[in-house]
């Protein structure tokens, strides 16, 4: 079983490894294309649209039709759509691969997260948090990896490197799901209390890829090189696996509360780190910005039924991830027109009115 759950992690961290290659990357497109900040935002929103609007269907295909033969579809589908970036020539079309990449990168965390928490029950927290080290470890990994093709080959060339790396855990993962998975009922529906923890969700996603998009390029903005920026961007993801790790097992013991603690942070830690740009705090922001994921998905599994658990799950998943198709582009407008400071001082605010409705929620 924990074989397993380190396969569908693995697909997860090149999930977001794809998804976020864009920012380390951003200043080389930027210059290729000649594009605002704002352009360059919707280079994430013409993912996360897709990806949004595929969650609650890849939910419910998963506990219709078999949970694990979804994942090896979105994995296949992902890695071949992210490589052919390659293939761009034009802004429209980086856009229009990007547009792919999210439809087949949405058929994943519905099912796999569904999956967790029916096979851990109880421990599901503690599970979850070790899926959830997707987004830190592929967040802090792809610069890593990117960053130093772009410099030597051009930025185009990362895209098919990742896509041999996770079309390999594919392939893995594939040839573990040769038993046949139990048929089980599927019902299409959505629980009324899980509507506030979606909102909550859209808030806290808007809040998350609009300060990673833009990451680099606001430490940059305060005279360190990309290297330099590039490498504390990687840092906070690599202390994100500890928060993943920590936020999960927070919330096997104070469930909801640990969740209302994590938005706060989140909002105090933003706004320091915005007022004055110092690397040392991004090291409890790394903690905090990650722990927020295994606990909203385990609070899902928390509010759904066992023949819906999908359908709820892609729900508050599609609502999170509207806020964050709308997070980077709207972080951009308000950089171009008031700066990086004044544009990320809102993100405190955002992550407060998110603890608000997990707070009056229940």
């Amino acid at each position: 079983m924990f074989s397993f759950l380190i396969l569908i992690t693995l697909g997860w961290i090149f999930n977001y490894a794809h998804r976020m290659a864009v920012s380390p990357l951003l200043p080389f497109i930027k210059a290729d294309f000649h594009l605002s900040s704002a352009e360059a935002g919707l280079l994430m929103t013409a993912l996360l649209l897709p990806y949004a609007l595929v969650q609650v269907p890849a939910g419910y295909l998963g506990d219709r039709f078999g949970r694990k033969k979804l994942l090896v579809v979105s994995i296949f589908g992902y890695s071949i759509s992210s490589a052919m970036l390659f293939f761009a020539g034009k802004y429209w079309e980086v856009i229009l691969f990007r547009v792919l990449y999210g439809f087949f990168s949405g058929l994943y965390y519905a099912p796999a997260t569904s999956l967790i928490a029916e096979a851990y029950g109880g421990r599901k927290g503690s599970a979850l948090g070790v899926f959830m080290l997707g987004p830190p470890v592929g967040t802090g990994l792809v610069p890593l990896l990117v960053v130093p093709i772009a410099l030597n080959l051009g930025w185009r060339y990362a895209f098919p490197g990742l896509a041999l790396m996770s079309s390999t855990i594919g392939v893995l993962l594939a040839l573990s799901l040769r038993f046949k998975e139990r048929h089980r009922k599927a019902r299409l529906s959505i629980e009324v209390g899980s509507v506030s923890l979606a909102l909550a969700n859209f808030l806290a996603l808007m809040a998350f890829f609009g300060v990673l998009t833009f990451l680099v390029a606001f430490l940059t903005s305060y005279g360190m090189s990309i290297e330099e920026a590039s490498a504390l961007f990687s840092l906070l993801s690599v202390l994100g696996i500890a928060g993943s790790l920590l936020g999960g097992f927070s919330y096997d013991r104070l469930g909801r509360r640990a969740l209302e603690i994590a938005f706060l942070l989140n909002a105090l830690l933003i706004a320091l780190l915005t007022l004055k740009p110092n690397p040392l705090v991004l090291i409890p922001l790394g903690v905090a910005f990650y722990s927020v994921g295994p606990m909203v998905t385990a609070h899902t599994a928390e509010v759904a039924g066992r023949e819906n658990l999908g359908s709820v799950m892609g729900f508050v998943n599609m609502v999170g991830f509207f806020g964050a198709t709308v997070g980077p582009y709207a972080v951009g407008l308000l950089i171009d027109h008031f700066g990086y400071q004044k544009a990320f001082l809102l993100i405190p605010a955002v992550y407060l009115l998110a603890w608000a409705l997990i707070k009056l929620g229940d």
